[in-house]
């Protein structure tokens, strides 16, 4: 995940457990053990632990945190999910993971580590997005290119791992798998500003890295980044993308 800093990081502090893990917390119950993989800056995580409280809620992240004010009894603990997860064998009842296995490079590697540290009959959930489903109006080519650049930023990556979360979730082991799809849209003045701003932030906040790559000159991550500004500002914009949800069970004994 990414430091306090960057203007993805608090793009992810916008998410809670009713945006992005609605699916999942009709499965949750009070009592039990809840991992939340990749927990970010923790703004899902103190949703989850409201769900499973008194039971305990364990965030884990590469730069972990809470909120101001978040429970105290929350645990946050800082690693690096493709070393393996530092939990004993059967450790909890319930794990998410939001947006998470699109930056790994073996999504499945992952799951089978999340299968290890699952009881028999935990519930896991996982929402991802996928880069392959999007609408964008007006378009154009700087848009497109913009698009073309972040994807190669993302290289040895999963981008495209939403519509693979059922399969990978089967693969891992795990049964009575199903998944679900929503759409998030930007359809509104406020909206396209927003998505539009931060978009182009991306582009200048990720500049010298791009350079560095060889994947666009310091000019062409200029124009790119006037054109999502200017396409904030667009009367008739919009915006669509599909977010994935997948929900699983390990097997019972």
């Amino acid at each position: 995940m990414t430091t306090s800093g960057d203007p993805r990081r608090v793009n992810y502090a916008k998410r809670t457990a009713d945006t992005q893990a609605a699916f999942f917390t009709r499965h949750l119950r009070p009592g039990i053990s809840l991992l939340d993989l990749g927990c970010g800056p923790g703004s899902i995580t103190v949703g989850l632990a409201e769900r499973v409280h008194p039971g305990s809620t364990t965030g884990f992240d590469l730069h972990p945190g809470l909120p101001e004010g978040a429970d105290a009894a929350i645990t946050v603990v800082e690693g690096d999910v493709t070393k393996g997860l530092p939990f004993e064998d059967g450790t909890f009842d319930a794990v998410f993971s939001s947006a998470m296995l699109q930056h790994l490079p073996d999504p499945l590697a992952v799951l089978h580590e999340v299968r290890r540290v699952v009881r028999p009959g935990a519930v896991v959930g996982l929402v991802d997005a996928d880069w392959d489903g999007q609408l964008l109006y007006p378009t154009n080519p700087l848009l497109e290119a913009s698009f073309e650049v972040l994807r190669r930023l993302r290289a040895g990556t999963s981008p495209n791992v939403g519509k693979q979360l059922r399969s990978l979730l089967v693969e891992a082991g795990f049964v009575d798998c199903e998944s679900y799809a929503r759409v998030v849209h930007h359809g509104t003045p406020d909206e396209v500003a927003g998505v539009g701003t931060f978009t182009a932030s991306l582009m200048s906040g990720q500049r010298e890295q791009i350079i560095e790559l060889n994947i666009a000159t310091g000019a062409e991550v200029d124009e790119m980044e006037r054109a999502w500004k200017v396409w904030s500002e667009e009367p008739g914009a919009f915006l669509a993308r599909f977010w994935i949800e997948a929900v699983g069970w390990a097997p019972e004994a």
